[in-house]
């Protein structure tokens, strides 16, 4: 049986809120926490600049990054389920990051694993985004 379309998007979307309430509001070290607990330990991501990031990378940046851009929103939309099996899902939407009446527009290409310990019962394994056109 393959992992549940429901469970995918719910993933997505909880992900996303966990790094906005980090990166847009004070004192939210909860927010980080659930964000990288979410990441697979060997996680990987290429950046919109094109750069490749470890984990540990990311995580390092991120926890310089609190509060950064108040008022962070991101929404999720567009999410197409590309392939889905019992142990893993790929996945692609579009992400719009909101903040001081700005938007950053960006595609989202990211592989998910099955891990019945993670929330919702999986782990981002890799991301890859691209700046999009709003």
């Amino acid at each position: 049986m393959s992992i549940d379309n429901d469970t995918i998007v719910n993933e997505i979307h909880t992900l996303h809120a966990d790094l906005a309430s980090w990166l847009g509001a004070p004192e939210n070290l909860d927010g980080l926490e659930r964000f990288v607990t979410q990441q697979h330990p060997d996680f990987s991501m290429v950046t919109l600049d094109g750069i490749v990031l470890a984990r540990g990378q990311l995580t390092q940046a991120l926890r310089g990054a609190g509060n950064s851009t108040p008022g962070l929103t991101i929404e999720i939309t567009g999410i197409e389920i590309l392939h889905q099996s019992t142990d893993s899902a790929m996945v692609r939407f579009q992400e719009s990051h909101r903040s001081g009446g700005g938007a950053r527009q960006r595609l989202t290409t990211a592989l998910l694993l099955s891990d019945p310990q993670a929330r919702n019962g999986l782990r981002w394994r890799t991301v890859h985004e691209t700046a999009s056109p709003a």
